[in-house]
């Protein structure tokens, strides 16, 4: 019976810990004067690790004008989660990507870095793959590893 209320004891506990810690983020964003929906409120006190980065690119793609003071009061209420946030916020409002940088750094800048690189990440996600794709392929093809490799790359001889 004692393990038991015990076990019960430190899951509540447990629980209670996490929702205090979402519930600062929903803090920060309203005392930042970012309005939430309800629905908002639910989704942001709920998530935890990456869906709370997902959470927060939710609440900026219904107010991307406010893109740089959402990231801003969720960086400062998590910022061990600002590379994730920056990512996430980045590929919400793309257009928004300085700005959200600059806040990200401003409200944590022990992780200028890595939030100026997830950032840039975020900003050139996809085009980024394609062109290291393109260039590996291209700059591999004529570094072959000398004659007769049987490459399937046709290239024709000067000959």
């Amino acid at each position: 019976m004692r393990k038991t209320l015990t076990t019960l004891s430190l899951a509540v506990a447990l629980a209670a810990g996490q929702a205090f810690a979402d519930q600062a983020t929903v803090d920060a964003l309203q005392a930042a004067g970012i309005t939430l929906t309800e629905a908002q409120v639910e989704s942001l006190v709920a998530a935890e690790g990456e869906a709370l980065a997902q959470a927060i690119a939710a609440v900026i793609a219904a107010s991307p004008e406010q893109a740089a003071a959402i990231v801003a009061a969720a960086v400062a209420a998590n910022p061990a989660q600002a590379t994730a946030i920056v990512a996430a916020a980045v590929a919400a409002a793309p257009t928004q990507s300085a700005a959200i940088t600059n806040a990200a750094v401003a409200a944590a800048p022990a992780y200028a870095a890595a939030i100026t690189a997830a950032a840039q990440g975020s900003e050139s996600g996809a085009v980024a793959a394609t062109t290291s794709g393109l260039t590996s392929s291209t700059s591999s093809v004529p570094g072959g590893s000398g004659g007769g490799g049987g490459g399937s790359t046709p290239v024709a001889s000067p000959n």
